[in-house]
């Protein structure tokens, strides 16, 4: 091995980095998080489908994130966990996760797989392509 990290591995710590930007930039009362690494992580033609079922491009799914900056409690928290590599060929890779919110004492859960492709230009090495959530029902 050559001491560099597999492309799933540079997925693995996207999932991981970008939800930690978005814990920061939710949070009220939080210090500035830096858009620009979460902008340079979704490629230009990145899709989301949401998990009520609406696709978003790019420029939508920024658009909201920007505008729901502070919107959480302090409490807000994400948990990622079950990441797995499901597929993989050439420079794409498909994750998928369970990601778990809190706020206020409450926990939203949601299954999610998303598609990277490399792109050295990247933060992290990786770019999200395309993210699809399903609503989970919360563990007890």
């Amino acid at each position: 091995m050559n001491g560099q990290p597999t492309l799933a591995e540079l997925a693995r710590r996207e999932v991981f980095a970008l939800h930690e930007f978005f814990v920061a930039w939710f949070r009220t009362g939080v210090a500035a998080a830096d858009f620009s690494q979460c902008e340079a992580a979704l490629a230009p033609d990145f899709r989301m489908v949401s998990p009520d079922g609406m696709v978003n491009d790019r420029a939508a799914v920024l658009q909201r994130l920007r505008q729901a900056r502070g919107s959480q409690p302090p409490d807000f928290a994400i948990a990622i966990s079950g990441l797995a590599p499901l597929w993989q060929q050439g420079d794409a890779i498909l994750l998928a996760y369970v990601e778990e919110q809190y706020r206020s004492g409450s926990t939203t859960r949601r299954r999610s797989t998303a598609l990277f492709t490399a792109e050295p230009s990247a933060p992290r090495g990786v770019v999200w392509r395309h993210l699809q959530e399903t609503w989970m029902p919360v563990a007890d």
